[in-house]
């Protein structure tokens, strides 16, 4: 927990030296692969950044994610869902034009199922494209790899800008 308040820290330090601030959330849902495909074919999850100018085209800054991996009748017995609460951090690169982008949400995945299910490293890989100045569509990877087996889904998440982020000055 110690690791998780420290990462927060600097990740918010971080943007008190930039000039533009964007915050943002998400939905998305898609559909699970890998190990999990057994017990499990849908995911959902919802997503919260602020993000700092760090440099010409790239923001960075604290994320904040929830999954929720909706379970299926496997041998005869239904578990429960398989919930996470990804705390980490997001980066978004503008390099593909002025509407597209590619980007990463990295942390730890709390596990908060009421199966007592543990958490792992999470990772989300993303390219996203602006629709305007305040929505955006993205497809991406989001898995939560532990001892075994890995959480993982294909998606589509669509994010809507609360403030900053702008298409005329995206990054």
């Amino acid at each position: 927990m110690k690791r998780i308040i420290f990462i927060l820290c600097v990740l918010f330090s971080i943007g008190s030296f930039s000039q533009e601030n964007e915050f943002n959330v998400g939905v998305n849902g898609g559909i699970t692969i890998g190990n999990i495909e057994n017990v499990s074919s849908v995911a959902f999850g919802l997503d919260a950044n602020y993000l700092f100018d760090v440099f010409e085209n790239i923001k960075f800054g604290p994320s904040l994610n929830l999954l929720y991996f909706i379970t299926e009748e496997f041998n005869g017995i239904k578990p429960d869902a398989f919930i996470y609460l990804p705390i980490g951090g997001a980066i978004r690169l503008n390099s593909f034009g002025e509407n597209f982008y590619v980007g990463a949400d990295v942390g730890y995945a709390i596990g908060i199922s009421p199966n007592g299910d543990n958490g792992g490293v999470f990772i989300k890989p993303m390219l996203g494209y602006h629709v305007s100045d305040k929505i955006e569509l993205n497809i991406f990877y989001s898995g939560v790899k532990k001892r075994k087996p890995t959480y993982s889904y294909l998606g589509l998440g669509l994010v809507f800008n609360v403030f900053g982020g702008s298409n005329s000055n995206i990054y």
